[in-house]
């Protein structure tokens, strides 16, 4: 069984996963689930606690953050999953993330420490580092979209906000500043940006983690793991089922997304907003979809006798625990030992 299964794998360039698929023969795809489950429940709970430092004991951890944050991207890439994640949930999350940083940056006035102030308009047009940052990412955009309405939309946000900070009207950050009327400021804790983005880099680690999840395991990996773990085989088998319709709903989505426009209905890819506007069209026939499927398969369940077989046909797990898992789960266990239980920090390592 182990040595058909191998082979069988090793005839394919990828395999299928809960939402996409990863290139066979990567290191991530070699571990074990189990290694891969606990490897993100321990960046996760690292995560937490490294957003949720207090200012008093030298506030979030962001070297630590980014550190994680890159740590979920590499990973991805390793696994030839990171380009799918770059064109849709990446892009899917942002909006998220940049609501927590505002929501961090404005309501939480009761840090300690002194003011600073953060201008509205600084009465001059700057031209310097944030100018470069706005044609950047408009022309990126562009180049992704080929429109020029939200490009310029995302640009000029990432502009506005680019010059807020009331300590980057000094060289170099400014090059040229053009006088344009008066002076609008206001003023908030000095520490309200690094826990703002701290509290992002921290919510950006647990949702990418869980992603990465998703993007990097199969669903028969989960049933083996929970045999492996003495669990009983009806509940290996809906487990895996249910994982499994995570992927089969993505193909339905699509499915009925391309018969919607072969019908001559508005859902093509565009932006961000009009792919929201596109659930709307595919929710219900997607919804019944699902559904029907159930149905179908509960009762096929039901007619191949599986509510009342006594000795299934049981489900051999295929990949043990190897020398790498080892290692990656003591470097895991390791970093969780030295930030949450003995309290150290990435920045004050670096």
């Amino acid at each position: 069984m182990a040595k058909e299964d191998a082979e069988a794998r090793t005839k394919k360039e990828y395999v299928r996963t809960f939402i996409f698929s990863m290139k066979v023969g990567t290191p991530v795809e070699k571990l074990h689930v189990i290694t891969k489950a606990l490897m993100i429940v321990i960046m996760s709970i690292v995560a937490l606690y490294m957003f949720d430092i207090p200012i008093s004991k030298g506030g979030p951890d962001i070297a630590g953050l980014v550190f994680l944050l890159a740590l979920v991207f590499v990973l991805l890439g390793l696994a030839r999953s990171a380009k799918y994640l770059v064109t849709s949930y990446l892009l899917l999350a942002l909006p998220v993330l940049f609501g927590e940083f505002f929501w961090w940056l404005f309501f939480d006035r009761a840090l300690p420490g002194p003011t600073i102030p953060f201008y509205i308009w600084p009465g001059y047009f700057p031209i310097g580092i944030s100018t470069v940052l706005f044609l950047v990412v408009f022309f990126g955009l562009y180049y992704r979209m080929r429109s020029v309405m939200w490009p310029l939309i995302a640009a000029l946000i990432l502009w506005f906000i680019s010059i807020t900070p009331a300590f980057l009207d000094v060289y170099p950050y400014t090059w040229v500043a053009i006088k344009t009327g008066g002076l609008f400021a206001f003023t908030l804790p000095s520490a309200s940006v690094t826990v703002a983005f701290g509290k992002v880099l921290g919510y950006g680690v647990l949702i990418y983690t869980s992603f990465l999840f998703l993007l990097t395991t199969r669903d028969t990996e989960i049933a083996g793991a929970l045999r492996q773990l003495k669990a009983s085989f009806r509940a290996a088998f809906f487990a895996a089922l249910m994982f499994r319709n995570l992927n089969i709903i993505l193909i339905d989505y699509e499915n009925i997304r391309t018969a919607q426009r072969a019908r001559g209905a508005e859902v093509q890819r565009r932006n961000i907003l009009a792919r929201i506007v596109d659930l709307a069209y595919i929710a219900i026939p997607l919804v019944a979809s699902m559904i029907k499927r159930s149905t179908e398969m509960g009762v096929a369940l039901y007619a191949r006798g599986f509510e009342n077989a006594k000795k299934p046909v049981d489900y051999k797990e295929t990949k043990g625990i190897s020398y790498m898992d080892v290692i990656v789960i003591a470097i895991m266990v390791g970093f969780l030992v030295y930030t949450v239980i003995l309290g150290h920090t990435i920045r004050a390592l670096i």
